[in-house]
């Protein structure tokens, strides 16, 4: 399933196929990491909204959809991880708003993901008897039930701000206010803007952002 971006870069001013292979073979390995876990994160996020897709198929399909004209890269706007990263937002969005509950069984496979060593981690793994101890198994829970809450808590924040969304996830990811302000395609006043918005916000909620 392929998505079309809201705003189309024009052919002539798109990356050509020699330059798309080019920067997607220059990516580092930091790159590639920060964009799969993002990946992993938006995943993690839809639950079975995914519809048993994993962070590999997103990202696979971020660089198919470029690869295949689909979606076009103006490389003098923002560069390849930038790109794929938006690419990926968006794609993942789509997905959220074309689920069907009625259509889409939840199986185990929603219900799991990959840690950075690649191995499986499945919420059906942490039932009482499997190996933590029952002290351990409360203690990650409770970390797990955290995190949960805290991102739940921001996204209601921001549900109306989704500048805000865009450039806190961002940052969330490893990208530094640089790389957010060409990303998001914001001035260095715009982006000031918005980050004392968010700080703003935080803190009324007793929440805080480094």
């Amino acid at each position: 399933m392929t998505t079309k971006p809201p705003r189309r870069v024009a052919k002539e001013t798109a990356a050509t196929p020699a330059e798309i292979v080019a920067a997607i073979n220059a990516l580092t390995p930091a790159e590639i990491g920060r964009l799969k876990g993002y990946a992993q994160t938006r995943i993690w996020k839809l639950g079975p909204k995914a519809q048993s897709k994993t962070a590999d198929d997103l990202f696979g399909i971020a660089i198919e959809e470029l690869l295949e004209d689909t979606r076009r890269w103006d490389k003098t706007k923002v560069g390849m991880a930038g790109f794929l990263w938006g690419a990926m937002r968006s794609i993942s969005s789509n997905w959220a708003k074309t689920y069907k509950e009625c259509e889409t069984p939840v199986l185990e496979a929603d219900l799991s993901m990959k840690d950075g060593e690649g191995k499986t981690d499945s919420n059906l793994d942490h039932t009482p008897g499997k190996h933590a101890n029952p002290e351990q198994q409360i203690i990650d829970e409770e970390k797990r039930r955290h995190y949960r809450d805290t991102l739940d808590q921001i996204d209601m924040l921001f549900k109306a701000d989704e500048k805000a969304r865009t450039v806190l996830e961002a940052l969330a990811e490893g990208f530094d206010p640089a790389e957010v302000r060409e990303l998001c395609d914001l001035s260095q006043t715009e982006y000031n803007t918005i980050m004392r918005r968010i700080r703003r916000t935080l803190r009324r909620a007793g929440l805080t952002i480094s």
